[in-house]
């Protein structure tokens, strides 16, 4: 398992580089790359399994390389480290397939924390193939909210539906991914999920014959006297209210 580091700052790269478990984590061997064309050059001569890339450098930014390997057919998980919250960063990295997009400054617990997920997926698909996304959902072209957004619809029964849960499945840094939501839709995520619930809930109190407590189970709130406070305080009317 080899790993390349890019990134135009020598502190940052040598810092990187020193926090790493490489026994741990099973690495075999670090290059290490200070612009794009330097990443370019190892990327091709040896075989690099795992990257960690700033995105904004001189000359040639960690976006623009990504294109250049998408474009001469060269495949590395990637891992996006920047010092920015930018929206627009993170659905770009996306639309490369990027593993995850990881806010500078990065801990030792989380950088290894995240390099290992990436290993472990690297290790899992090469015994059991997966969509070149690496996660549970497919990432489109149209960006992460409308991915977000569908990840929700689909798993709205789950009760342990939260940001993390969808975090992980799209391979974000929590934080960053209710930044950029609640940029988009000027809502929170957690705001959004409960929004969705209470709309299902009214759309099968009005439609179905299921009880209260199956509706309850089905839009992932299974505690009961917990789905009518939430219910009522959201529409001002009891389930049983609503339902006449």
């Amino acid at each position: 398992m080899n790993l390349l580091i890019i990134d135009d700052e020598y502190y940052i790269v040598q810092g990187l580089e020193g926090m790493i478990d490489k026994e741990e984590l099973g690495i075999d061997q670090i290059f290490t790359a200070y612009s794009a064309q330097q990443g370019m050059v190892i990327l091709k001569k040896e075989q690099i399994d795992l990257m960690l890339l700033d995105i904004e450098m001189p000359k040639e930014t960690g976006l623009e390389l990504l294109e250049q390997l998408n474009r001469e057919g060269l495949q590395t998980t990637t891992i996006i480290l920047s010092g920015h919250q930018r929206f627009d960063y993170a659905q770009e990295a996306m639309h490369y397939h990027c593993f995850s997009y990881l806010l500078k400054p990065i801990g030792k617990q989380n950088l290894n924390q995240e390099l290992s997920r990436a290993i472990s997926f690297l290790r899992s698909e090469h015994t059991d193939p997966v969509p070149e996304t690496g996660g549970d959902v497919k990432v489109d072209d149209s960006g992460f909210v409308s991915t977000v957004r569908s990840y929700i619809r689909e798993h709205l029964s789950d009760a342990d539906l939260n940001r993390v849960k969808i975090a992980e499945a799209i391979h974000l840094n929590p934080d960053y991914l209710s930044f950029c939501f609640h940029k988009e839709f000027e809502t929170t995520l957690t705001g959004y999920i409960s929004s969705k619930r209470m709309d299902q809930a009214k759309y099968l109190l009005k439609n179905t014959n299921l009880s209260i407590a199956e509706i309850a189970e089905q839009v992932g709130i299974p505690n009961t006297s917990y789905f009518y406070r939430q219910f009522k305080k959201a529409t001002g009317k009891t389930p049983q209210q609503f339902r006449k």
